[in-house]
């Protein structure tokens, strides 16, 4: 009887593993936000990526050609707005990022923009960090650029709210992109957090957050809270977002602050 039991866990445990490798999963296990899967992708984007979805939600993902450090989700790619507040042949030299997910942000910056020569990021989940290692690249960023070793890029554990109550470092952006699952990090959303982040920025310095809301209606109370809070520290805001011909569908939104008057290119100026 034993033996049989023994061999039916091996049979169950053969069928598990042969589906997972039929659905293309490279790791499944839970981290401090829920159950955690990382997937090589074929209906995202209409190619095959690899996606890391935490809690039933698509965090981040990667391409696992020559563009591994290419940015996949259009919301991230809107965070290269930034860039538009400096002139040719300028640029910001430190950014934070807060949240580090698979990382696909501070990768892109590490490869394609020399110019920053000091990137931030934090990460409160020590699982996510190993996962985004292995799975997603970062190490490769090492091998190709030395960009731990020369200090460039400085990864750290730690909550992104007290990391900045605790350090004086001021940066030219910051890239706010924490979620647990589908909800943001509500300690990033207060008018507190406002005006210790925009503390954090040099004068002309940017502030960016994506935020996953409606622009109109019941689904969209996140979104006028963000304004809400940044309206008091910061001059002007822009926004993108991710469903312009739909205002009551929630998309990524990313909202753009700042005490200086810049100019991006297809963005909504907000003056409400």
């Amino acid at each position: 009887m034993i033996a049989s039991f023994a061999i039916a866990a091996l049979v169950a445990c053969a069928a598990c593993l042969i589906y997972l490798r039929i659905h293309g999963v490279v790791y499944v296990g839970r981290t401090a936000a829920g159950l955690t899967i990382v997937h090589d992708d074929t209906k995202v984007m209409g190619e095959r990526i690899r996606v890391l979805e935490v809690d039933g939600t698509y965090q981040s993902a990667t391409y696992l050609d020559t563009r591994w450090a290419d940015l996949v989700f259009p919301y991230h790619g809107t965070f290269e707005h930034l860039f538009d507040a400096w002139p040719a042949g300028g640029g910001p030299t430190s950014i934070a990022v807060l949240g580090g997910g698979g990382y696909a942000v501070p990768k892109h910056l590490v490869a394609h923009h020399p110019e920053v020569a000091q990137i931030d990021v934090m990460e409160i989940d020590p699982a996510i960090e190993r996962i985004a290692r292995r799975h997603f690249f970062v190490d490769r960023l090492e091998t190709c650029f030395g960009a731990e070793s020369s200090g460039r890029l400085r990864l750290h554990i730690a909550d992104a709210r007290t990391w900045l109550e605790e350090n004086a470092q001021r940066y030219d952006a910051i890239i706010n992109d924490c979620f647990f699952g589908l909800e943001p990090e509500m300690s990033l959303v207060t008018q507190e957090a406002a005006e210790l982040i925009c503390r954090h920025l040099t004068g002309e310095g940017l502030y960016l957050t994506n935020v996953v809301s409606a622009l109109r209606g019941e689904e969209s109370a996140i979104l006028r809270a963000t304004l809400s809070s940044l309206r008091g520290p910061f001059s002007y805001l822009w926004l993108y977002p991710g469903s312009p011909d739909d205002p009551y569908a929630r998309d990524n939104i990313v909202v753009i602050a700042s005490n200086a008057r810049h100019e991006f290119a297809g963005a909504w100026e907000h003056n409400e």
